[in-house]
């Protein structure tokens, strides 16, 4: 009885281990999300990642690793997904699997935590024009030094190497207890004229370009792995009793190598670095980039935005000119919701909005050339409302007003040059020939434009208009009704009128004076 009893109780404490280890193993499964960012960095990237950073949120992941291998591109998409990164409580990881030059830089040092590949290569984050041709100004490159160097101590990386990646007047230099600082040209001839013993990494004129090695020895990374299941295997997920970044909490969740977390412990004691999990079998889950995503960078793109414009302008000006509603109208109206669409889905700010005034300045412009004569307030006001919508679009796509002026002259002077190649040679292609009328009403086979009647006999003759004239009508000229059309501006209803000139059943008139 007593060995049955043993028995049970045996039983009974194997089987709460059993539950114990399982409970251990499926806490101690952690959650990691990678994304993507192998392109060149744009608004519509921008949003992706703050899709991405979300869904990590939602789904608890317990560390974000994104894959950069990029060239660089906008700084204000770089900016907002620093931004996306600062924001979010998990512990974030910039795994640089080949380059992150200039924004891409700039984002990987946003991270908690930099791994790069060896070959890899980091830094040159010097600013460039639209063109990607010359350096701007001191007052964007004051921006981008900014904001880099905020960017670096926020994650306690030298915030002198961050600089020197952004501005090439800098020396960059070694000093002899390892010090890695930064010296303008004055004060680096200073030192030298001193005898001050130092080493330069970067000289004037260039721009700090770090290999996976020199990231290494100088601390801007933290360390080296080939492939995302080596950067797991190396991480583990800690809470630190200590607020040692600005996030207003006694504790914080980080990830950190075995080497980084054992260096904290003893910076702080073995009580303040708890261990949680480790990475090296969590579950992976990759944020794709969908074809939706990818439609929304191309249509995004400043040169796919100017030629959408300016397709959709040439097909409402070529339906303005021919009656009806036919396909260019169609064309137009697509192209321009494309347009609009697409800053829609990538939530450039009021791109609705701006959409509906671009809608509303058309139809000022359609009323002003078939309702009201000439072309006064409602046609300036269409125009004016269609320009501010489309540039606002693109200075919220740069944040830089120069750029955006750039496009949006682009895009006025392509709509240009395709409505005059339109007017030359649509007329004389055979898809325009199937829908116009091509056949001649010649004199010899009867037809006549007008009647035999001399109408010379009407010049300088007065009588009432019995239409508006917008400038063509009726009037009534010596009792008779003729067809008339005004020499000047619009002539309202029973307007007393003189003829001025005949050309052939042409009868021009003009307004008297009462």
């Amino acid at each position: 009885m007593k060995s049955q009893k043993n028995l049970l109780y045996c039983s009974l404490f194997l089987i709460g281990c059993l539950f114990m280890i399982s409970g251990l193993s499926a806490e101690d499964t952690a959650l990691v999300y990678v994304i993507d960012i192998r392109t060149e960095i744009g608004g519509g990237v921008s949003t992706y990642i703050k899709k991405g950073v979300q869904k990590a949120e939602q789904a608890n992941a317990d560390a974000i690793i994104f894959d950069v291998d990029t060239p660089g591109g906008k700084v204000d998409s770089a900016v907002k997904i620093i931004r996306s990164i600062q924001e979010t409580q998990i512990p974030t990881i910039a795994f640089v699997n080949r380059q992150a030059i200039s924004a891409g830089a700039m984002i990987s040092a946003a991270c908690d935590q930099i791994v790069m590949t060896s070959g890899a290569t980091i830094g040159d984050s010097a600013p460039i024009d639209s063109q990607g041709s010359e350096e701007v100004g001191e007052k964007i490159i004051a921006y981008i030094r900014g904001t880099i160097r905020s960017t670096a101590e926020r994650q306690d990386r030298n915030p002198d190497i961050a600089e020197a990646m952004v501005d090439k007047r800098l020396f960059l230099v070694r000093l002899e207890n390892g010090d890695i600082i930064k010296l303008r040209p004055e004060e680096y001839y200073s030192e030298q004229e001193a005898g001050t013993q130092m080493q330069v990494l970067c000289g004037t004129g260039e721009l700090l370009n770090l290999t996976t090695r020199q990231a290494l020895e100088y601390g801007f990374v933290d360390t080296q792995a080939e492939n995302l299941s080596e950067l797991l295997a190396q991480y583990r997920i800690v809470e630190i009793d200590q607020d040692y970044r600005p996030d207003n909490k006694d504790s914080v969740i980080a990830a950190l190598t075995q080497n980084n977390a054992l260096d904290k412990q003893k910076e702080l004691g073995a009580n303040r670095v708890t261990f949680i999990k480790s990475l090296a079998n969590a579950k992976v889950e990759k944020f794709v980039v969908t074809l939706a995503d990818r439609t929304v960078f191309f249509l995004t793109s400043p040169y796919i935005s100017a030629l959408l414009l300016s397709l959709g302008g040439l097909g409402l000006l070529v339906e303005i000119r021919t009656p009806g509603f036919g396909i260019p109208g169609f064309l137009g109206l697509l192209f321009i919701g494309l347009f609009f669409g697409g800053h829609m889905l990538n939530e450039v700010p009021n791109a609705g909005i701006l959409g509906l005034l671009f809608i509303v300045g058309l139809a000022l412009i359609i009323l002003e050339v078939f309702v009201i004569p000439g072309f006064g307030v409602a046609g300036i006001l269409g125009l004016i409302l269609m320009l501010v919508s489309v540039f606002y679009i693109f200075f919220q796509n740069t944040d830089d007003v120069n750029t955006a002026l750039l496009w949006l002259s682009v895009s006025i002077i392509l709509t240009s040059v395709l409505a005059i190649v339109a007017t030359i040679f649509l007329p004389k292609s055979a898809p325009f020939q199937r829908f116009a009328l091509s056949t001649v009403m010649s004199t010899d086979q009867g037809y006549h434009s007008a009647g035999a009647q001399d109408f010379q006999s009407f010049i300088g003759k007065t009588g009432v208009a019995l239409t508006p004239l917008r400038p063509a009508g009726t009037a009534r000229i010596d009792n008779k009704r003729l067809d008339v059309v005004t020499v000047g501006d619009f002539i309202a209803q029973n307007t007393r009128v003189k003829v001025l000139e005949v050309e052939g059943s042409k009868i021009s008139v003009e307004a008297l004076e009462e």
